[in-house]
């Protein structure tokens, strides 16, 4: 089933989520390395009243670590946990030049808070999301955006990180618990968040 969709038409979905995390609408983002998840979630963060945007690589510990029951926890433990109890989030976010935590985050009063990152839409945290969004592009556009962000010197690193998340979405079928898919092949469609495929969910 296939509609085409304004962000308003997003956001009003998730308004109308009667999933609610302590006082709190979480809305994870997930999908393949250059596929337009943060471009997403930086669109809806600036919309939303009082929402906050945490990004899965401040949770990693490097790469290595990144995809691991580790970093599950942390989630849990750093974000999950203190929005249920109505909790200032308190994390230190990790620092991918030092390769160490290092910057300190909180975060309190959010009506909204938006996770964006691989490895975000995930058993237990779904439970917990008013709305769960997969963005997708293929292999070779999502390398090409990464190296064009971030310099060709992590080519070898991002190859190993495509067959590793390859390997967790296919795991945790990723997509398939997703409520709303975002084509991210094209740019104009990130950028414009105008056009959305949902699921039969």
């Amino acid at each position: 089933m296939t509609q085409v969709s304004p962000i308003t038409e997003l956001i009003h979905q998730i308004d109308s989520s009667s999933v609610i995390c302590g006082e709190t609408k979480l809305i994870c983002i997930d999908g393949p390395a250059g596929s337009g998840k943060t471009t997403l979630a930086t669109s809806l963060s600036k919309l939303l009243d009082k929402a906050h945007l945490i990004h899965m690589d401040e949770i990693y510990d490097g790469w290595e670590q990144a995809l691991t029951k580790k970093t599950t926890n942390n989630l849990i433990k750093w974000i999950i946990s203190p929005l249920i109890s109505k909790q200032p989030i308190e994390f230190l976010k990790f620092d991918w030049n030092l390769m160490k935590r290092n910057q300190k985050v909180r975060i309190e009063n959010s009506k909204y808070l938006i996770i964006e990152g691989v490895g975000s839409v995930i058993d237990p945290v779904i439970q917990y999301c008013a709305l769960k969004i997969w963005v997708q592009t293929k292999p070779e556009v999502g390398l090409l955006r990464v190296l064009n962000r971030d310099g060709d010197q992590i080519e070898a690193e991002m190859r190993k990180w495509q067959i590793l998340e390859t390997k967790h979405f296919l795991k945790y079928q990723t997509k398939e618990i997703c409520d709303v898919w975002v084509d991210g092949d094209s740019k104009e469609n990130i950028d414009t968040s105008s056009q959305f495929v949902r699921t039969n969910r």
